[in-house]
């Protein structure tokens, strides 16, 4: 959808002055971390300036009237769906095959999972997050494996676990509509 049919223009600055700044720092951080450039280049801010006329420009585009009333009708049919979800408490998931999306109700959700656990014995609700112990122990061992000298320091750090991107597994059910039940 072109924000410029459904939002207002102090809407669109702010969005415009998140992407920017979204963009903008991982690119930084990914260039300073593998190619050494210092945050403080020339060629940054340049990119910067750049980055930041491409998102106004894209944004604020003019729209013909037939492509404003589309996305105004698009922004209507995905906040009454959005309403229809929150009011029923249902569940929208994607589908295993197909592409297509399936909405069901919590209850059928938490049924499909009991009965799942049942079948299979495979998982165990938790009683409690056992992450900071598990990453703990993986930093550990791989400092003691670095100490033995059984790898290198570049090698020790590829394979370090990245406190803010890591996380458990979740079990998530994706409805199998191909499949006769």
């Amino acid at each position: 959808m072109n924000q410029s049919a459904i939002r207002s223009r102090h809407q669109q600055e702010i969005a415009i002055q998140k992407d920017h700044k979204n963009i903008y720092d991982k690119v930084r951080s990914h260039l300073s971390e593998h190619y050494f450039i210092p945050m403080t280049a020339n060629i940054l801010k340049q990119y910067s300036n750049q980055l930041l006329h491409e998102l106004n420009r894209s944004y604020f585009s003019p729209l013909s009237y037939h492509d404003q009333i589309l996305a105004l009708n698009q922004a209507k049919k995905v906040v009454s769906i959005q309403r229809k979800i929150k009011k029923h408490n249902l569940i929208l998931r994607v589908t295993d095959k197909g592409y297509n999306f399936y909405i069901g109700t919590e209850k059928e959700f938490d049924k499909k999972a009991q009965q799942f656990f049942q079948d299979t014995n495979a998982f165990i609700e938790l009683e409690e997050n056992p992450f900071n112990k598990i990453q703990d122990n993986v930093i550990h061992l791989l400092n003691q494996i670095r100490a033995k000298k059984f790898i290198f320091q570049w090698q020790c750090n590829k394979m370090m676990p990245n406190r803010i991107k890591c996380q458990l597994a979740h079990l998530y059910f994706n409805p199998k509509t191909h499949k006769v039940c």
